[in-house]
């Protein structure tokens, strides 16, 4: 079975980049209309950084760690694997066509 091609740390590296990316974000926009707003730079650069923080509180419950794991490359048991039931299916009916395939005696 072919696993994902990209790894964890990459995933992980990926998770942090759109965390920050996603806080920056609600930042510069707050900052951008308290600006609008007629406020001085000195308040504009106050609600910037107090979006930015609110921006990474929202980033860790929007995207939480956990949707960098994958269950292909740790030893814990997570369940059946993405086709497994299908598999099994398939095994199941090649089973029932070697039975049909047989006489009453066991040849074929």
């Amino acid at each position: 079975m072919v696993g994902p091609s990209i790894t964890k740390a990459d995933r992980e590296k990926f998770l942090v980049r759109l965390k920050v990316g996603f806080a920056l974000l609600v930042g510069v926009s707050m900052t951008l209309v308290a600006l609008w707003g007629s406020s001085g730079p000195l308040v504009a650069l106050g609600v910037g950084v107090a979006a930015t923080l609110v921006g990474g509180a929202l980033a860790e419950f929007t995207f939480p760690d956990s949707i960098a794991e994958t269950p292909y490359e740790d030893d814990r048991e997570r369940g059946p694997k993405p086709g497994k039931k299908l598999q099994e299916r398939r095994e199941e009916q090649s089973a029932q066509r070697e039975e049909r395939a047989t006489d009453r005696n066991g040849q074929r």
